[in-house]
């Protein structure tokens, strides 16, 4: 599918000559070229997140326990997008304790 949209995007394409843009006669002003570029000045709101974990593992017998590998396939991450987190164990008696703390705000 993504190939083939890919094709249709490259078809769909078009090309313009050097000759066919149309130039300003006379200099460009930094007040237009500061509004036309892409970056913009942007306010930043500084906030403090923190996430506090505070687990305990204690007293615990594992007897006669076998521990694996942990394997990933080379494509395990291959369509993934945004904010992953991955998490292995291969022991026993183990605590694991994860934290993800996002805060976005889109004004």
């Amino acid at each position: 599918m993504r190939s083939a949209l890919c094709t249709i995007s490259l078809m769909l394409t078009f090309s313009i000559q050097a000759e066919e843009i149309a130039l300003p006669s006379s200099a460009v002003t930094i007040d237009v070229m500061e509004q036309s570029r892409g970056q913009k000045h942007v306010e930043l709101d500084v906030t403090n997140l923190t996430s506090d974990i505070n687990g305990a593992l204690d007293g615990n017998v594992a007897d006669n326990t076998v521990s694996g590998s942990n394997i990933m396939a080379s494509g395990a991450f291959a369509d993934s997008s945004g904010i992953s987190s991955v998490i292995q164990n291969t022991g026993n008696n183990v605590l694991i304790q994860n934290s993800t703390v996002i805060n976005l705000s889109i004004k």
